[in-house]
């Protein structure tokens, strides 16, 4: 059995903080097109994106583990 809709949004929601503060910290700015998928990102995860959820647990995770991990 899977996560449920709701602890995958709390995990998505920490991902994706997490992934936009390190964008910010390397000098993205909004003007920046990462920085954009990003926040454009974040509100589709917000509203219940379940395919962007996904993406933001699955590849953004690992992502930010790794660099953290170095």
């Amino acid at each position: 059995m899977g996560m449920s809709f709701n602890t995958k949004l709390e995990i998505a929601v920490e991902v994706i903080s997490a992934k936009i503060a390190d964008a910010s910290r390397k000098g993205l700015t909004t003007e920046d097109e990462e920085m954009k998928t990003l926040l454009k990102e974040r509100i589709e995860m917000y509203s219940g994106n379940e395919e962007i959820i996904d993406k933001i647990i699955n590849v953004y995770g690992p992502e930010l583990k790794n660099e953290f991990e170095s």
